[in-house]
């Protein structure tokens, strides 16, 4: 979307003379330099702006999921979103503010989707089964980071930056009718499944009802584990969301990546954190099922979750663009490792009060979701004059946040319910017969 200022080929070499030969220069086409004249600064506003919109619905997406259904809040959701999606391309041209409110707006339908599929699974996700199933759902997010960026630079390059918006519109159009048409968000309403198929899921995951209990507030937000998994899971974020803004970015600026080459390379961290998310998931099953302890495999996942990607940006930092393809393998390393948090710290809320599942990670997600909105905005800034130097320092902050996390979550973080997530409302009921209608 954004001219390139380094588009036409470079004259300049560096002392050595080798500089340009191993990295190459862009040597952008006509029709791929862009269509804008938006500083860095502005760059990093417009990419920030979906997060001040996400941030607002993480909690009340929470809370209206679990009294309105999921199914309704994600199709209105998603519904915004294609709908600001498809219309992406006319504020934009209208004026960068007007590309900033489509894209907080599209940030508020967005907010409610995480939140949503945490209370969505807790009614059709039995306990032994749950990282899993939770773990392969929210890998759908990163499979389509992933997929996004090598078919956008296509797109960009074929039909012009607009068609990515109208592809991508396009797509959750479609995929909120199929919603519609085919969830539910009891069992007991679903025509696919059989009589003991939806006994059994009454058996065990319905067996309590949370509109009689009173939300303890203070409890929860005195409560050590809890915080565990509010820093962890802010930490984690800041870095997700600084490589998902900003690795593109890098990869023209340091590693000299041309626009198709650019969205294929950024495409496969996200491709080993689509697949070590859903095999994390899996994999934490299993061992809870050989009798480890679900605090010791959480503890253990968000280290891993955590430090490895902090250990992998720093030797990222390291990597000049003479030796670029390393650099997108640490990237890898980087994505593959942050897999693993998503067996951990973002879904220990269900570990620590099952009951308010959705409306924890509703609060969870609002603390971890600021970091989306200072990150684009202090990596611009920082990677003003795009050098080196100053990629380490951006790389670094976030290396240090993460440790931070992992530090907090390995001494505080619990997988047990807490005393204040036990009590029983006044409408609890456990079913020990086949419940009537079913």
């Amino acid at each position: 979307m954004v001219k390139n200022k380094d588009s036409a080929p470079s004259n300049k070499s560096s002392s050595s003379g080798k500089e340009d030969d191993a990295c190459g220069s862009l040597n952008v086409k006509q029709g791929d330099e862009g269509e804008f004249d938006w500083s860095k600064g502005t760059q990093g506003q417009i990419l920030g702006a979906f997060f001040y919109g996400y941030l607002l619905l993480q909690l009340p997406g929470g809370i209206l999921s679990q009294s309105m259904g999921s199914k309704v809040v994600i199709s209105v959701g998603m519904g915004t979103v294609a709908i600001m999606t498809l219309l992406s391309p006319v504020f934009a041209r209208i004026n960068p503010y007007g590309l900033f409110a489509v894209r907080v707006i599209i940030g508020l339908g967005q907010g409610v989707m995480y939140p949503a599929a945490i209370s969505f699974w807790g009614a059709w996700a039995p306990p032994k089964e749950r990282t899993r199933l939770v773990a392969i759902s929210l890998s759908g997010g990163q499979l389509g980071n992933a997929l996004i960026f090598p078919a956008g630079g296509l797109i960009c390059h074929a039909l012009g930056w607009d068609y990515v918006f109208y592809y991508s519109g396009t797509l959750g159009s479609i995929f909120v009718l199929i919603w519609m048409a085919w969830v539910k968000d009891d069992p007991h309403d679903h025509d696919g499944l059989d009589m003991d198929e939806r006994l059994y899921l009454y058996s065990v995951v319905h067996t309590a009802e949370t509109k009689g209990l009173a939300i303890p507030w203070k409890a929860i937000f005195t409560s050590a584990p809890t915080w565990a998994v509010f820093i962890a899971h802010t930490t984690g974020n800041y870095t997700y969301y600084m490589n998902l803004t900003q690795i593109p970015t890098y990869m023209k600026e340091i590693l000299k990546f041309d626009l198709k080459a650019n969205g294929f390379f950024s495409m496969l961290p996200y491709l080993v954190f689509w697949f070590t998310t859903f095999a994390s998931g899996i994999f934490s099953d299993w061992l809870i099922g050989r009798g480890i302890s679900i605090t010791v495999v959480r503890k253990s996942f968000a280290a891993i979750g955590l430090l490895g990607p902090a250990l992998s940006l720093m030797l990222t930092s390291l990597v000049t663009c003479e030796y670029k393809y390393m650099a997108v393998l640490t990237l890898c390393f980087a994505g593959g490792f942050t897999g693993f948090g998503f067996s951990s710290y973002m879904i220990n809320h269900g570990d620590l009060a099952p009951c308010f599942a959705g409306m924890l990670f509703g609060i969870s997600n609002t603390f971890a979701t600021i970091p989306g909105i200072f990150a684009p905005t202090i990596v611009g800034k920082i990677t003003s004059g795009g050098t080196v130097a100053q990629w380490q320092t951006a790389f670094g902050i976030a290396a240090s946040l993460n440790v931070i996390g992992a530090i907090t979550f390995v001494l505080l973080g619990q997988a047990d319910i807490q005393p204040w997530a036990m009590e029983k409302p006044s409408n609890f009921k456990v079913f020990t017969t086949r419940p009537q209608g079913v």
